[in-house]
């Protein structure tokens, strides 16, 4: 049976600021959701939820559980109503997931779970009417398969409110969905595989035509292919050829990521030198979560390429590599005249030289030939 309590009334400023900090201890299923507020007739909608007990909230930021298959348990979540007039919200179970920045969420109401949200059963119909300024704790029930697998499972419990609300002009109205819910964890005892894995490694140079570079961004993808919840740190280097490190990154910290989680990150350096072939390296390194004791896969390396090329310097060397070709034929074609010159000259020496010869060859002959005696008589 649900155990209902009374809160202190406040201020709207101050409900505000109660009904955020309450919804920071658990989780934000859509955006804006950190509290529930709908205008009306002037009258502010607040509620929060949070871990509880049958005496009310014992201090939990989530609800933690280390159960065997075909073990039960029982515990509470309390829904707290903020405002000034009553709110009738439906509480139920899913199973987590991840956004693509890290962030633990839940899928789209009506989205049919298979882990964590079929093992929870809500107390009655799972619906409740909060009044105002109080609290009720609500019981539930988590009970896990007999086939259950080792490792991490992650959930969520959220109070929904679905209403009506106005869009745009002409009196149409859409279902808005309002979430605010807790997270669920829960460790089934087994064979444990943490391990993280970095892929997809893109790396962006973006340092245009200029000479002395620009800056370069590494984008990455870290998931979690294992069964245990696991933190990390994660560093990027950037090189050049031959292993020339250029520029290298603090290491990081990464987000919590639940098993089958993966988030998408990236790391820009603020000026790389344009190197031609830059090479982008991510190291993983993953941790255990605070509490837990265990070994963990080793680093996991990946890397990616870009090309980065000083293009005003290559059209640079182009124009000199033109400049010397055209110098080199222009001395090649000198070269051919002046040889095909000098052969003419020599071919026209050779030419006379023979010519000189001949004639000097028939005036000999001439004067050799002989020649009949003159004055001659008979008697």
């Amino acid at each position: 049976m649900a155990v209902r309590g009374r809160i202190a009334r406040r201020s709207g400023g101050a409900l505000l600021s109660l009904g955020l900090t309450l919804a920071a201890l658990g989780l934000t299923v859509d955006a804006g959701a950190a509290f529930a507020e709908e205008p009306a007739d002037d009258v502010q909608i607040t509620w929060a939820v949070q871990p509880s007990s049958a005496n009310g909230p014992d201090g939990r930021d989530a609800l933690q559980y280390s159960l065997g298959p075909g073990e039960t348990t029982t515990d509470y979540v309390g829904v707290s109503n903020l405002g000034a007039e009553p709110v009738t919200v439906r509480v139920y179970a899913m199973d987590a997931l991840m956004t693509a920045d890290g962030a633990f969420s839940l899928p789209p109401a009506g989205t049919a779970s298979e882990d964590v949200g079929t093992w929870v059963g809500i107390d009655g119909d799972g619906v409740f009417t909060i009044e105002p300024g109080t609290r009720t704790d609500i019981p539930f029930r988590l009970t896990l398969p007999p086939n259950a697998e080792p490792g991490d499972h992650a959930g969520g419990i959220v109070a929904s409110l679905a209403e009506l609300a106005p869009a745009g002009e002409g009196g149409q109205q859409v279902a808005v969905d309002r979430r605010v819910g807790v997270r669920v964890y829960v460790d089934v005892p087994g064979e444990a595989a943490p391990q993280l894995v970095v892929s997809d490694v893109e790396v962006d140079y973006r340092g245009g035509l200029g000479v002395t570079g620009g800056p370069v961004v590494v984008s990455y993808t870290v998931s979690n292919p294992g069964n245990q919840r696991l933190g990390g740190d994660v560093r990027v280097d950037m090189s050049g050829p031959f292993g020339w490190l250029l520029s290298s990154a603090e290491p990081q910290e990464l987000p919590e990521l639940i098993p089958g989680g993966e988030v998408r990150l990236s790391q820009e350096f603020a000026e790389v030198p344009p190197a031609m072939l830059l090479t982008g390296s991510v190291d993983v390194e993953p941790r255990q979560r605070e509490g837990r004791e265990g070994d963990v896969a080793g680093v996991h390396h990946a890397s990616g390429t870009a090309w980065a090329v000083p293009w005003l310097i290559v059209a640079g060397l182009l124009v000199v590599i033109a400049v010397i070709v055209l110098l080199v034929r222009r001395g090649r074609r000198l070269r051919r005249r002046l040889r095909e010159a000098e052969a003419a000259v020599a071919a026209a020496a050779v030419a006379g030289a023979a010519g000189a010869a001949g004639a000097a060859n028939r005036a000999d002959e001439a004067s050799e030939s002989p020649r009949e005696p003159a004055g001659v008589g008979t008697s």
